[in-house]
């Protein structure tokens, strides 16, 4: 995944499917630092129940996302 198509699923629930095959559900976020960005996955429950605790979810590479399907929407990527 580019990123550019990260930015259409940015911090919204959406089916993930990786390289290995496997679909996954959650949200991606960004995480912005100077000069640096790192992405990080949660579940849907682990996102929205953690917004406001700084150690969460699991950091992630967008070259080991083929695809993202917004939940109620069509194929992005």
């Amino acid at each position: 995944m580019t990123r550019n198509e990260f930015i259409l699923v940015n911090d919204r629930p959406c089916r993930f499917k990786l390289k290995s095959g496997k679909e996954v559900f959650g949200v991606i976020w960004e995480n912005s630092t100077v000069g640096t960005s790192s992405y990080f996955f949660a579940t849907l429950s682990e996102r929205f129940d953690a917004r406001n605790k700084a150690n969460f979810g699991m950091a992630i590479d967008l070259d080991d996302i083929v695809g993202a399907e917004l939940i109620n929407s069509s194929m992005v990527g």
